[in-house]
């Protein structure tokens, strides 16, 4: 059964590194508004709450004008507040010059919002006036509340900017990880080559010992393109099942020139599985162990069967031969199954599995399954 020309191999993507989303500086202005709103709110509702049970009017232009500016003014000292807190921080600057520089930011902010106390009471109409005495009134009135109100600021930005670090820390080792991933299924892969390639060119070898030269040339040429084929595909760490396929069949038709007729091949392939994603090289170290044990090893005619079909989300792969099969329990831990077992649970875990068995009057089944996903 010939098989149409492989389709382009496909690489498992590495995972780009996720960069954090630009905030707005709308969004960023609205959280920063909604942030002090809070506190604002319930100073406005504790002296509504304290006026009504005194049995006094409300007097909403000076609970207004008292409270109100307080978190207006902390809404527009948090950016600068924030930008000193992001470049001094524990970790970046001793401690004395980081202690020193949130004394004097903090002094220079609780400054800045005494002098926006007096122009709001001033614009308000309210007993205000700028001298010294008011500004000290209107200082050490709010002092406690806006230390407060600054280390707050200061620790959410601290914290934010670790929780940042962290994240991207967990980026980068996530990153490093699939690199080290990637770099084990590419070696394990290349072990593939020179273990078949050293038994290819030993049967060549075994050929010409016994007189036949021209076989062993067919053969050479036979190991040649099978090469050429994939070398194509390399790098790829899977690729459709259409091209394994395809190099199985020029692996098959050099094995058929060194046994000759006792080979016969039978392909049961659905259609839906060809374009299924599937490790490189992944079928044929189950063949070459099949027609080792099942072909290679005794003079009777012998049949292999390579099927793919496609079960829900799975993908099922099997090779099967109706010879001898192996004896002493070998059958199963060669290099190339050891390899092939290793890159399905480095490609998949626990989500893929390689079993034999052995098949109803003679010879032996192998059989991979593995998630069922296209390019």
């Amino acid at each position: 059964m010939a098989f149409p020309a492989s389709a382009p191999s496909v690489s498992v993507p590495r995972a780009a590194p996720v960069q954090p989303a630009p905030w707005p500086l709308a969004r960023a202005a609205l959280a920063v508004a909604a942030l002090w709103a809070v506190p604002a709110v319930i100073a406005l509702g504790q002296i509504s709450i304290e006026q009504t049970l005194a049995g006094e009017p409300i007097a909403w232009h000076a609970a207004l004008w008292t409270t109100l500016p307080n978190w207006v003014l902390w809404a527009l000292l948090t950016p600068p507040v924030v930008w000193l807190a992001a470049r001094v921080e524990p970790g970046t600057a001793p401690v004395w010059q980081v202690v020193g520089a949130h004394i004097v930011g903090a002094a220079a902010a609780l400054a800045v919002h005494a002098l926006g106390n007096v122009a709001a009471f001033r614009l308000a109409g309210l007993p205000s006036d700028w001298t010294w005495g008011t500004f000290e009134t209107h200082y050490a009135l709010r002092f406690p509340v806006n230390v407060v109100a600054y280390g707050l600021v200061v620790a959410a930005t601290w914290a934010l900017l670790a929780a940042g670090r962290a994240r991207e820390r967990e980026r980068r080792e996530a990153a490093l990880e699939a690199d080290l991933a990637l770099a084990e299924l590419r070696a394990l892969r290349m072990q593939v080559r020179p273990h078949f390639l050293f038994n290819a060119l030993h049967a060549v070898g075994a050929t010409v010992r016994m007189g036949e030269p021209d076989r062993a040339v067919t053969m050479l040429g036979q190991l040649g393109d099978l090469l050429r084929s994939s070398f194509e595909a390399d790098g790829a760490t899977e690729v459709p099942l259409a091209r394994e396929l395809d190099v199985l069949e020029r692996y098959l038709a050099l094995e058929a020139v060194r046994v000759g007729d006792r080979l016969a091949v039978t392909w049961d392939v659905e259609a839906e599985a060809r374009a299924a994603l599937v490790p490189a090289w992944v079928l044929q170290p189950l063949v070459e162990n099949a027609v080792k044990y099942g072909v290679a090893s005794h003079s009777d005619p012998a049949t292999l069967t390579v099927r793919a079909h496609v079960e829900a989300d799975r993908v099922r792969l099997g090779v099967e031969d109706d010879g001898p099969g192996p004896s002493g329990g070998t059958h199963g831990t060669g290099v190339g199954l050891s390899n092939t077992r290793a890159r399905l649970e480095a490609l998949y875990g626990d989500d893929a599995t390689l079993t034999f068995r052995p098949r109803a009057g003679g010879g032996a089944v192998a059989e991979v399954t593995l998630p069922h996903r296209t390019p």
